[in-house]
């Protein structure tokens, strides 16, 4: 009985025209694999985009998407008293696109269990494609360190990557699927270990993340396979050169780590001048001079302005957005994190009854997988500008589609 009103109430949530959603899947590509002509495809999906979500009637607004807008108009509010005005109209621009034309209306687009695996196989095949390229290229991406895919930035894509391959695994039934996601997760790891300058954040990522593998899941036996497959995958890979760069973790008072340090002892001046709103979006280079202390110019022999970045998403968000960004993104991390904790836990927050649908066993999947990704993200963000990126913002929309998919296969009723 309540398996039938389930379908009912999900049968009432109408899936929308399909062309919108494989724009979606398209843009994936594009925003990851980063093929070397985009000829304004990404440009053009985008205005599509957002075109068909104004258009749509039964539009899904999630409170993610309450988060998304805030954090635009505070980049907006910021844009005209930034030191650099320009830079931060662009980088204003450049969320607008993606939150306004894919993060929104991502909700409206993924409306079923169907389409939540669809587009996280795209996004696996994406990077499959990408991770494979950079095993043979020294662990850089398609567009090199120019493009944003140098060994940080592919450190943390290929562990998001395998936190959606190794949940994937407990979700999909069929054995060839299973093998294909084991085999696409030691493309992950080749590409993390092959690194010519190996990620240590993105080291730290990967062990952070293999903990939260093996607390999350249920099937002991088949976790610690996996893992194990992990661990011996990257130690195939990872050469003398790369265990060298791990082995310098501790060393904080030289090299980069140095360098991060300073760095964000400046950008914590630059939030104790302004602790509302900050300096501005996309400001942290352009204010880094004026934050510069006597000392650190001495060291580095030059005026840091307009040459570094704050080599730290929390950083960065402290001082170019102030509290108000902290409270605004802090609030839609923890809404995130209490939506798919209900997924996981099998209940929408009111008095219900849970169907036995098997959909509900892949949406608990793929709750974990996105939980995962997200502790990537802000375990990679402790060492890397990533507040910017298209990762966290994705993977926080993706977390809204997978609660109302979930919510639609719950029947609600005095229990």
């Amino acid at each position: 009985m309540a398996l039938a009103g389930a379908r009912r109430v999900a049968g009432t949530l109408r899936e929308p025209d399909g062309f919108f959603f494989y724009l979606l899947l398209l843009y994936l590509f594009f925003e990851y694999g980063r093929p070397p002509l985009m000829m304004k495809i990404p440009m053009l999906i985008s205005i599509l985009s957002f075109g068909g979500w104004v258009a749509r009637r039964d539009k899904r607004w999630t409170p993610q998407a309450t988060g998304f807008v805030a954090f635009l108009a505070l980049m907006a509010v910021g844009t005209p008293i930034a030191a650099n005005t320009y830079w931060a109209f662009w980088g204003t621009y450049g969320m607008a696109i993606v939150l306004l034309s894919i993060c929104i209306p991502l909700p409206s687009l993924v409306t079923s269990v169907r389409r939540i695996k669809i587009s996280i196989y795209a996004f696996l095949a994406v990077a499959v494609y990408v991770g494979g390229y950079a095993v043979s290229h020294e662990g850089y991406g398609p567009s090199g360190s120019g493009g944003a895919q140098d060994e940080n930035y592919m450190a943390t894509f290929m562990g998001i990557a395998i936190s959606f391959a190794y949940f994937a695994i407990f979700a999909e039934a069929r054995r060839v699927g299973k093998v294909l996601l084991v085999l696409a997760i030691l493309v992950f790891c080749g590409a993390i270990a092959v690194e010519q300058n190996a990620s240590r954040g993105g080291f730290i990522g990967l062990c952070v993340l293999l903990l939260y593998c093996l607390a999350k899941s249920r099937r002991r036996g088949m976790a610690l396979g996996i893992s194990a497959l992990i661990v011996l995958a990257v130690l195939g890979f990872a050469g003398q050169k790369y265990w060298d760069e791990m082995a310098t973790i501790g060393e904080i008072h030289q090299g980069t780590a140095d360098e991060r340090l300073e760095l964000w002892t400046i950008g914590l001046r630059m939030f104790q001048a302004h602790p509302v709103f900050g300096v501005g979006p996309g400001s942290f280079r352009w204010m880094l001079g004026e934050y510069q202390s006597p000392e650190q110019f001495l060291k580095f022999g030059r005026d840091l302005g307009g040459s570094k970045v704050a080599h730290s998403l929390f950083v960065e968000l402290l001082a170019e957005m102030g509290l108000t960004g902290v409270i605004v993104l802090g609030a839609t991390l923890w809404r995130t994190w209490s939506d798919l904790k209900q997924v996981r836990r099998g209940r929408t927050g009111r008095r219900g009854t849970l169907t036995t649908d098997d959909d509900l066993v892949r949406l608990d999947r793929y709750a974990d997988a996105v939980l995962g990704s997200i502790l990537v993200c802000l375990v990679n963000g402790v060492f890397l500008s990533l507040l910017y990126f298209s990762y966290l913002w994705l993977l926080i929309a993706l977390a809204g589609a997978i609660t109302l998919v979930f919510r639609s296969h719950v029947t609600t009723g005095e229990a």
